[in-house]
């Protein structure tokens, strides 16, 4: 897995579209899987994105679909809900400012 360190940069990824959620409190959300940088490195697994960190600029993508995007990683700590511990924690990676460039059709 690259290291980000600690600066944000803008990269392009590709990933599995999975779908749009709504959480508990009445936000959209959005799970991608199978996230790869630009040279095909595995950055995680799957990632959650809230609304306000992507838009779909109208376009609408299928479960399993292959799609292509800008965005900003970060580092965060993974098992923490709500300011408590719901599980062993670690690092997991997030991502901001998503934008959606395409879709493998």
């Amino acid at each position: 897995m690259r290291n980000l360190g600690s600066t944000l940069t803008r990269h392009s990824y590709s990933a599995n579209f999975g779908r749009i959620s709504m959480t508990a409190s009445n936000k959209m959300v959005a799970v991608l899987t199978n996230v790869m940088d630009e040279q095909g490195n595995s950055l995680t697994d799957h990632v959650w994105i809230q609304d306000s960190n992507f838009s779909l600029n109208g376009v609408s993508f299928k479960r399993g679909e292959r799609v292509f995007f800008s965005a900003e990683p970060y580092r965060y700590i993974k098992g923490v809900y709500r300011h408590q511990a719901v599980k062993q924690l670690r690092a997991d990676i997030g991502l901001r400012n998503v934008v959606f460039l395409g879709h493998e059709c």
